[in-house]
C-alpha cells in the first residue's frame, strides 16, 4: 500500500471516531508521543506497562477515558499503522459462534503486549459501549489470539466491530472448536495489564 493511501486510511479513522463522539486524545503529557505517529491513537494499553508512551488520564482532554471511569498514570498509545508494523497474522474464525467463516488479520495479542512491555498475568480489555472482559494473558497467548484490525480484508470499522477486536483462530484449530465467544470483545479501544 502507498503512503499516501494510508496518511488517507488514518485520516477516515480518525473522522469516524470524531463522529462517533469518543475522544481518544492523548493527554497534555502525552503530546509529544502523538507527534511521532501517524493518525489517530485507536488502541491504549495501560496498567503494568514499561514502555508507555504518553503521560496519565487527564480528565480535562480524555473525555471518553473519563466517560469509561478509565484513570490510569501512564499507557503505551497505539495507531492503526504501528499496530500493522507488529507481527501481522492473518486466522480464520467464524464468528459468532456457529455463523460463517471469515479471515481476520492483525497482530497477536502477545505482540501488542510485548511492544507495550506490559508484565502482567490479565488483561482487562474494554469496547466502546463500557463493556469489558478480565482475560488471563497466558488463555490469549496459548490460543493463538490476535488484536483484529481486518476482517476479510477490510479495516474494521467502528460502528461494526472495530477499531480493533480480540479474534481466536477457531476455524484452523481443532482444540478451539468448541470455545465460545465470551472472550471476543470488539469495539476494544483500551486494555489494561494487571
Amino acid at each position: 500500500m502507498s503512503a499516501i493511501f494510508l496518511k488517507f486510511r488514518g485520516l477516515c479513522i480518525a473522522a469516524t471516531l470524531a463522529l462517533a463522539g469518543g475522544s481518544l486524545a492523548l493527554s497534555l503529557t502525552g503530546r509529544e508521543a502523538a507527534a511521532q505517529q501517524a493518525g489517530p491513537v485507536i488502541l491504549t494499553v495501560t496498567g503494568d506497562v514499561s514502555k508507555p508512551n504518553r503521560g496519565g488520564f487527564d480528565p480535562g482532554v480524555d473525555k471518553f477515558f473519563e466517560h469509561n471511569a478509565v484513570e490510569f498514570r501512564e499507557g503505551t498509545g497505539f495507531d492503526y499503522l504501528s499496530l500493522e508494523k507488529l507481527d501481522m497474522i492473518k486466522v480464520r474464525a467464524d464468528f459468532p459462534k456457529g455463523g460463517d467463516e471469515h479471515e481476520y488479520e492483525g497482530p497477536s495479542i502477545a505482540s501488542v503486549l510485548e511492544a507495550a512491555g506490559a508484565d502482567g498475568d490479565t488483561v482487562t480489555a474494554m469496547a466502546l459501549d463500557g463493556y469489558a472482559v478480565e482475560v488471563p494473558v497466558s488463555y490469549l497467548v496459548r490460543n493463538g489470539a490476535i488484536l483484529a484490525l481486518k476482517r476479510d480484508g477490510h479495516p474494521m470499522a467502528i460502528g461494526g466491530f472495530g477499531p480493533t477486536q480480540i479474534v481466536f483462530p477457531r476455524a484452523e484449530r481443532d482444540d478451539l472448536k468448541e470455545m465460545n465467544d465470551d472472550y471476543w470483545i470488539w469495539s476494544v479501544f483500551h486494555m489494561k495489564v494487571q
